[in-house]
């Protein structure tokens, strides 16, 4: 990787498709940094507020320059300016995005609009979705598209989560490719632990008061501390205590028949551009 980007590889999105599991098990790989950060959002929320210098030193604890570095921030992929500052900034990192069948992706939205707090756990879904811009994070085509105008073909991976769900040890095995590591056959232990899911919650407005503290946190920029915290596994052990049995919520036939309809030119782009037939997608 030349040394005129400050990272290897970036993440940009799509949000809550997977991102966490997909970053941590990458990690992992003895050829690339264990501790990069995740969600740094410097190209996104904290470009004015900090300088280059600033992003490089979230990674000064790699010191050894034949280890990969690289972030996930699904802030990018929506972010109208990022890829042009990515762009400058990391001219020859690798780009990932993650995409996943949209109604799940705004579904998957939903559930954590409640746990931020941001929504009543009593706004059907239903409702929900009449706000359309509810609905454009699903809408990859014109997000995608700054990244293509920035950079090669070749410099980005798009990533179908269904496909890569379905063979964990090829998924990994193409990114690793796509990285240019040599082991490129390597497992991440514990692959088929899944990160981040949602879950129903005993007390939602303490779950509104953990997600809020993160976020508070990223945006003023602590975003090492903000790792160091989710990596202590102390937050999910108080999950775990705030974790109800209550079955969450399905979405209902009319709903989703309506995002098939919404989503449909969506579909046919993604399938275009990565090959997929997209066949476990509504």
């Amino acid at each position: 990787m030349s040394k005129s980007s400050i990272v290897d590889f970036i993440g940009v999105g799509s949000g809550k498709c997977g991102s966490t599991w997909f970053f941590e098990n990458v990690i992992q790989h003895p050829e690339i940094y264990d501790g990069n950060p995740k969600e740094i959002n410097y190209f996104s929320d904290l470009f004015n507020q900090h300088s280059p210098e600033w992003y490089a030193s979230q990674f000064k604890g790699c010191t050894d320059d034949s280890l990969l570095k690289g972030e996930f921030s699904v802030t990018y992929m929506y972010h109208p300016e990022a890829a042009k500052r990515i762009k400058e900034n990391c001219p020859d990192a690798k780009i990932i995005a993650i995409v996943r069948d949209p109604i799940y992706r705004t579904f998957s939205d939903y559930l954590h609009a409640q746990r931020k707090g941001d929504i009543a756990p009593t706004v059907p879904f239903s409702d929900y979705i009449k706000d359309e811009k509810k609905l454009e994070f699903g809408c990859y085509t014109q997000y995608l598209k700054q990244f293509f105008d920035n950079f090669p073909a070749e410099q980005i991976k798009v990533i179908v989560l269904e496909d890569f769900n379905e063979n964990y040890e090829k998924g990994f095995r193409d990114v690793f490719e796509f990285l240019g590591l040599k082991d490129v056959n390597f497992v991440p232990p514990g692959v088929e632990e899944r990160r981040n899911q949602a879950r129903s919650y005993r007390f939602i407005k303490l779950e509104n008061l953990l997600v809020q503290t993160y976020r508070m946190l990223a945006k003023a920029g602590y975003t090492r501390l903000t790792e160091t915290v989710k990596r202590s596994g102390i937050p999910e052990l108080f999950r775990k205590f705030n974790t109800s049995k209550k079955p969450l919520p399905q979405i209902d036939d009319a709903s989703k028949e309506a995002l098939k309809q919404y989503f449909a030119t969506e579909k046919k782009f993604v399938s275009e551009l990565t090959g997929s037939s997209l066949s476990a997608w509504q």
